[in-house]
């Protein structure tokens, strides 16, 4: 999807707007197949839902998703 329903902010992150309420969900590709959903929010608190969603990103890959912390 392009705008003005996602937009890629950068560095693997990417943004789902949903334009009648103002939420956002926030989320990254994963071996060209997979999304990952990171986080979620609204207009208002944007800036502090990418900056959560890009932590998230960084545990994310710090696990094998086997359970087992690389």
């Amino acid at each position: 999807m392009k705008l003005p329903h996602s937009k890629s902010l950068g560095q693997w992150l990417f943004e789902l707007r949903e334009r009648r309420f103002g939420l956002r969900i926030y989320y990254c590709f994963e071996l060209d197949k997979l999304i990952v959903l990171l986080n979620a929010g609204d207009k208002k608190t944007q800036s502090r839902d990418i900056k959560k969603a890009r932590e998230l990103y960084q545990k994310y890959k710090k696990v094998d998703h086997k359970g087992k912390k690389l």
